[in-house]
């Protein structure tokens, strides 16, 4: 048996591993153009979706506009000359424009014109756009061309109703090249992102805009353009074959296209075939001089490529491979990169999750028993917070319990689970009682993960809090209503006085002066009230406040507890006294300088009814005379005390000056502070 040196069987076995070698760059480089397809694809998705996003966010904001116009109470008046002022301001300084139509051709106003102005038929409407304007759904136009300028436009429009029933849109219209400016900072360099309406027409086109918007598409592009999403390739207008990939809005209609020559993406797959090339020549050169090291250092080389490969799958640092073998360093590397990217991705999701104000929940656990969450579904469940834990890391779920629409909530039936058994949850209410005890309303959506083949692997969960969004409309709902209340109430007061004062008066003139006499009281005691929030009022505040106006308060001597009343009572008692106050400027004791009048109260009862006597006794005035006060205002005394529980009131003519005792009942509220109240006199 012929034997060969050492040195050629080295050499054999060099040349035996070079075939390989190549085989194995040749396997490398059909994966990485796989793989560099696939993220072009990937690329081309990203680039569509970023610029409908932008898109649909403008034509968004152009809803909100007309929206807010359609809200406005010269529509609903039928004013038409307002509303298109109205509508001028929004659009002034802007090349948007305004206009009311019908169904038909006919223009009620366009912002472009003066409003008295004739206008030219409006572009028709096609009969799927009737269909959904008369479902009451908002439209967003297909592009074309302003009937007058030429100039090619794209419109969203409001159906809504005139005065009397008449079928209206109201529209706001954009030029195209809007949308192509709106959408510019988001085209990746080196693309071409085009938009189609849904008669495959340019809309707007990131290059050559002016030249291709409102022309057709070429129909062998268009008809890959199927569904909602995906990638193909085609060539464009210049004859250019592009990779592209496409996304059709549920909003518009539209579809948005992110096309890159294909030159562009099977340029790396090029440069690296040649790089392998070299590494392989380079490898049976130098073959000779590496015969004797090849033998020892193979098997160690491989097994730190396996290892390195196991560190890879269990997410561990791969470090780099140092060995003089370029196929072994190509392998090293790049599974030091792909280490790399996943480590970014992983903490780009981690940082995501972690950073959103929303709590996120993901399962894979058929039962839903077992989640992974971020930070903020940690704390929306009391839990801490545990910044060093791995995203990915499952636990256990809380016990908690889940109630909607008043009823609770199975654990089988909560968002996650239902989305786990393939159902949709979509922005609804749930209020979670943690253990804790406290409280929480979260706004959930919830979604099946599937795989390649549909199949469900998991679910995700979305919940934003809305506790205190809840309070705050209960909380409206709740000054509404008291609002409500309360001007019932203070009208109520209003009409008994205008009542009562009319049917006192002999003529208009004294009836002016006591009826701005009583409402100024009035008012006194509402600023009392309003500056205690409406919570009440301290009777001395009340007793002041309507006898300043009248009188010098040093001609007063006001003695009493501290008592605190009650909105209606405080607003009665006001009253009273307003009446007293004029009747003793005209008659009684402060009608010349030497009269004066005492006021003072006590609360008489125990800890069950509390019982509030006022007594109000005039001195040093003119002497009495029944006959001169017969009637003195007492109807409005009696009137304004009759609302409220025990309320009384006695009238007195002594020789010493008229006395008037008012009774009330407090109620459990209007307590009386226990510490003794100094008597006050003169009180400033």
């Amino acid at each position: 048996m012929p034997r060969a040196s050492a040195r050629l069987h080295l050499l054999g076995l060099i040349a035996a591993a070079v075939v390989p070698l190549w085989l194995f760059g040749a396997y490398l480089l059909a994966q990485y153009a796989e793989n560099e397809r696939e993220r072009f694809q990937r690329e081309a998705l990203q680039a569509a979706r970023a610029a409908s996003l932008v898109v649909e966010g403008e034509l968004g904001k152009l809803l909100t506009v007309v929206d807010g116009l359609g809200k406005s109470p010269a529509l609903a008046a039928g004013d038409l000359e307002t509303l298109h002022q109205e509508a001028q301001r929004l659009v002034s300084r802007t090349d948007s424009e305004i206009l009311l139509r019908d169904y038909g051709r006919r223009q009620l106003f366009n912002t472009q014109r003066p409003f008295a102005d004739g206008l030219p038929p409006a572009v028709p409407l096609a009969p799927a756009e009737v269909e959904k304007a008369k479902a009451g759904q908002r439209l967003v136009s297909d592009v074309y061309a302003n009937p007058v300028s030429g100039e090619h436009r794209v419109a969203v429009a409001l159906p809504l109703h005139g005065p009397a029933d008449e079928e209206w849109l109201l529209a706001i219209t954009i030029p195209t090249s809007r949308l192509r400016d709106a959408m510019l900072p988001v085209v990746p360099a080196g693309w071409i992102v085009a938009i189609g309406d849904r008669n495959g027409s340019y809309v707007a086109r990131s290059q050559l805009h002016d030249e291709t918007t409102g022309k057709p598409g070429l129909p062998e592009y268009l008809e890959k353009v199927v569904g909602s999403s995906g990638t193909f390739t085609s060539r464009n207008l210049q004859g250019v074959t592009l990779l592209a990939g496409y996304y059709r809005s549920d909003f518009s209609g539209w579809f948005y296209a992110a096309n890159v020559p294909l030159s562009t993406v099977q340029a790396p797959l090029w440069s690296s075939a040649a790089a392998i090339g070299s590494a392989g020549l380079a490898a049976v050169l130098v073959s000779a001089a590496l015969a004797y090291f090849v033998g020892n250092r193979f098997a160690k080389t491989t097994a730190e490529l396996a290892a390195r490969a196991e560190a890879l799958g269990q997410r561990r640092p791969v470090a780099p491979l140092q060995t003089s073998v370029s196929e072994f360093a190509q392998i090293s590397d790049a599974m030091v990169a792909a280490e790399k990217v996943l480590a970014e991705r992983t903490n780009e999701l981690q940082s995501v999750l972690e950073t959103v104000p929303v709590a996120v929940w993901f399962t894979y656990d058929p039962r839903g028993r077992e989640v992974i969450r971020n930070r903020f579904a940690a704390e929306l469940m009391g839990l801490p917070a545990d910044a060093a834990k791995h995203i990915g890391t499952p636990d256990h779920v809380i016990d908690t319990l889940a109630f909607r629409d008043g009823q609770e909530v199975s654990r089988d039936d909560r968002p996650l689970t239902k989305a786990m058994r393939g159902e949709l949850t979509s922005n609804e209410e749930f209020d979670y009682l943690l253990p804790n005890g406290e409280k929480r309303v979260l706004l959930t959506s919830a979604r099946s993960i599937r795989d390649a083949t549909g199949a469900i692997v998991g679910a995700v969960q979305v919940s934003m809090e809305i506790t205190e969004r809840k309070r705050s409309e209960e909380h409206r709902r709740l000054l509404v209503k008291e609002l409500n209340h309360r001007v019932k109430n203070t009208l109520a007061v209003v009409q008994a006085i205008a009542n009562q004062t009319l049917r006192g008066s002999t003529n208009l003139q004294q009836a002016n002066e006591a009826l701005i006499g009583r409402l100024a009281s009035l008012a006194q005691a509402h600023d009392i009230l309003t500056s205690e929030n409406w919570s009440g009022a301290d009777l001395d505040e009340v007793v002041i406040g309507a006898l300043r106006p009248h009188v010098e308060i040093a001609r007063l001597e006001i003695a009493g507890e501290p008592v605190r009343l009650r909105p209606s009572l405080a607003l009665s008692l006001a009253m009273a006294f307003h009446e007293l106050a004029t009747n003793a400027i005209k008659y009684g004791a402060l009608s010349d300088a030497s009269g004066s009048v005492s006021i003072s109260w006590a609360v008489e009862g125990g800890e069950g009814t509390q019982r509030l006597r006022i007594k109000w006794q005039e001195r040093g005035g003119p002497p009495v005379k029944a006959s001169v006060h017969r009637g003195f205002g007492s109807r409005m005394l009696k009137r304004v005390l009759s609302s409220e529980p025990g309320g009384n009131m006695e009238i007195r003519f002594e020789q010493s000056g008229l006395v008037c005792i008012f009774e009330a009942e407090l109620r459990a509220p209007e307590r009386v502070e226990i510490a003794p109240a100094p008597t006050r006199s003169n009180v400033a």
